[in-house]
């Protein structure tokens, strides 16, 4: 028999064993309990929980309902769990997280599987079992990198995440946020890149082969199967273990399973297609995606879901882009020249219709847009500015001029107008008829009389806004200004002498549709006098009917004016109709001479405008609008010395 000290001192040693126990026990949940504290210590607020918001990038459209470009760090359409379709729902559910719907975050079974399986391969880290509370809390608050640490955070977050949303908000954000592979991030764009349609139009075969992607998004996309094995059998397995998972779980019958897994797979394109980028008007949206980055900065801009909408009209933008390359194809080469670019906006508005910052391509090698970022002189195009200046000093546009030009003393030199035939002209003509003619020697005289000063600020009283010189040489255009600005400055003689704006974006929303910003017309009413815009509509009208920029006849209300470089470097029309203004240039991009090549014979025919009525243009139907080029400029370098 065991004595009575014996189990005596068995008993005392089972006390202290249960003691130590307990107090292993006990540190062992202090330190988890200590751990899960700290982590849950730099867990994101409840705060910035409740006001996430899936990130998207921005839309950028047309006025008439043409997306022009889709910025975004990724290939992402977010929409409402309304918009996708049940089967979808159920396909993705039954595939990643069966208990869902039952759960609150945590789905013990499933957690415990892959404890179990992690226990038994030594790896803490290797089975997932996540729910899909757990996966999204993940994908949007947490880095990729798999450690303990990280799982802990997961799990809080799934907790908080169930306790602040609804069951259908976490499903339609997860959704939105799970990666399908080929860069398609969210069901909406992995319906587009997969299928080519929306997510709303899904098939049941095609719901199942999206559903099985975000397991191993990377080998089991069907475009990576297709490069890696030259067919689509992992991702057809893979689908029909969702099919057959929606059957077990009630959302599908044996038989419609069945047949769903006889489909076969057919996919929209050979390769993923890019769904982010600039699609149109590449120049008119760069100048546009600048603007915005100024304002909002490169995050809300990739990341906050603005749809911007345009002044842009896109049928005029494509009519503008095909005159401009077609111009430059007919006439280039006989006058030497590779480029052209041009400005059309709406005169009572202010809104930009068509941007063409060049013609060759490939745009993303070019960039520089000479529409807008170019400063070159204009040529005889100034003159617009000379004879307004005149006009509001009292003069008649049928008062005479000499057209005799003096030597002008110019420091150690002497400068003596010419005009285009090299001769420094005699006599007088009306201003109507040197203006038409755009004789330079006039013009030079005119600027003198009135003060080279004034016609400096009555062309920034217009609108130009680039630095200019008072100096005799001003009338022939020897200071820098942009397309953008001279569409601008005319617009002011087309609005019956008030001044518009130029504006790119009519107004921007957010991804619920709240309106950001609003852009309408900014007009600065009665710039001009009646009386100087009926002089300056005489003058334009002159050089369309009888001077130098014929080439614009026929079209009614058509009214211009042309400029031509010194040397035949650059060629210049700017022409307008009451609804229309649209300023071109031609020349070339590494500044070389063309062959005699005005104005009037290179850009004219290319801004010929067809006269579209003004409630057609705003509604984004213009009858028909020439333009100029689509794709690129590779610098359009400054220049120095106009006529």
């Amino acid at each position: 028999m065991i004595s009575r000290t014996v189990r005596r001192r068995v008993k005392k040693c089972l006390l202290w064993m249960e003691v130590l126990f307990i107090l292993i026990l006990g540190a062992a949940v202090g330190v988890v309990a200590g751990a899960f504290y700290q982590i849950s210590k730099v867990l994101p607020p409840q705060s910035y929980i409740n006001r996430y918001k899936t990130p998207a990038g921005t839309s950028i459209w047309s006025s008439d309902h043409v997306l022009l470009a889709r910025l975004a760090n990724e290939n992402r359409e977010p929409v409402s769990i309304g918009h996708i379709p049940a089967v979808m729902q159920h396909a993705m559910v039954d595939i990643e997280d069966a208990r869902f719907y039952q759960h609150s975050g945590l789905d013990f079974r499933g957690a415990a599987r892959a404890l179990w399986t992690d226990l038994h391969g030594r790896d803490l880290t290797q089975q997932g079992g996540s729910t899909i509370t757990q996966q999204l809390a993940r994908n949007i608050y947490l880095s990729p990198t798999r450690t303990l640490s990280r799982k802990v955070k997961e799990l809080l977050l799934a907790v908080q995440i169930e306790r602040n949303w609804s069951k259908q908000q976490i499903l339609e954000t997860y959704l939105n946020q799970v990666y399908f592979g080929s860069g398609a991030y969210g069901v909406q764009s992995a319906a587009r890149i997969y299928f080519g349609k929306d997510v709303k139009d899904l098939s049941l075969t095609q719901a199942a082969t999206l559903a099985g992607l975000p397991q191993r998004p990377s080998r089991l996309s069907p475009y990576v199967a297709l490069e890696k094995d030259g067919n689509f059998d992992i991702t057809v397995r893979r689908r029909n273990e969702v099919l057959q998972r929606m059957a077990d779980m009630g959302h599908l019958t044996k038989a419609q399973a069945e047949a769903a897994m006889r489909e076969p797979l057919k996919l929209a394109h050979r390769k993923p297609p890019q769904l982010g980028g600039y699609y149109h008007a590449k120049y008119f949206v760069d100048y546009v995606v600048t603007n915005l980055k100024q304002t909002y900065g490169d995050d809300m801009l990739f990341k906050g879901g603005l749809n911007v909408t345009t002044t842009l009209n896109y049928k005029l933008q494509r009519a503008a882009e095909r005159a401009a390359r077609e111009g430059v194809q007919a006439r280039g080469r006989a006058y030497r020249f590779g480029e052209c670019a041009l400005v059309s906006l709406d005169p009572q508005t202010g809104y930009i219709r068509a941007m063409v910052g060049g013609v060759h391509e490939p745009w993303e090698k070019y960039q520089f847009n000479c529409a807008e970022q170019a400063r070159r002189s204009p040529g005889s195009s100034f003159k617009a500015f000379v004879y307004a200046t005149a006009l509001e000093r009292g003069w008649s546009p049928y008062r005479t001029i000499a057209t005799y030009a003096r030597p002008i003393k110019d420091g150690n030199k002497i400068w003596q107008a010419h005009n285009d035939d090299g001769s420094t002209s005699a006599g007088t003509l009306p201003l109507t008829s040197a203006f038409a003619l755009s004789v330079n020697t006039a013009a030079v005289n005119l600027n003198l009389q009135i003060g080279p000063q004034n016609v400096v600020e009555m062309a920034h009283r217009l609108g130009i806004k680039s630095r200019l010189n008072a100096v005799p040489s001003l009338a022939l255009g020897t200071s820098e200004v942009s397309v953008l600005e001279m569409a601008g400055a005319y617009a002011v003689f087309a609005d019956n002498g008030n001044k518009p704006e130029p504006q790119a974006i009519m107004k921007i929303t957010n991804q619920d549709g709240t309106l950001i910003e609003a852009n309408p017309p900014r007009i600065t009413r009665e710039v001009l006098s009646d009386d100087v815009v009926k002089g300056m509509n005489v003058l334009t009208r002159a050089v369309v009917t009888s001077g130098t920029g014929r080439a614009a006849v026929g079209i009614p209300n058509a009214h211009g004016k042309t400029g031509t470089a010194e040397s035949f470097k650059d060629a210049w029309f700017v022409g307008f109709t009451p609804e229309l203004v649209t300023a071109v240039w031609c020349g070339n991009r590494d500044n070389k001479p063309m062959r005699h090549a005005f104005g009037g014979t290179l850009c004219a025919p290319v801004g010929r405008v067809h006269a579209p009525g003004a409630a057609d243009l705003r509604e984004g139907a213009p009858r028909a609008v020439t333009g100029a080029g689509p794709a690129a400029s590779d610098g359009c370098p400054r220049r120095r010395q106009w006529r």
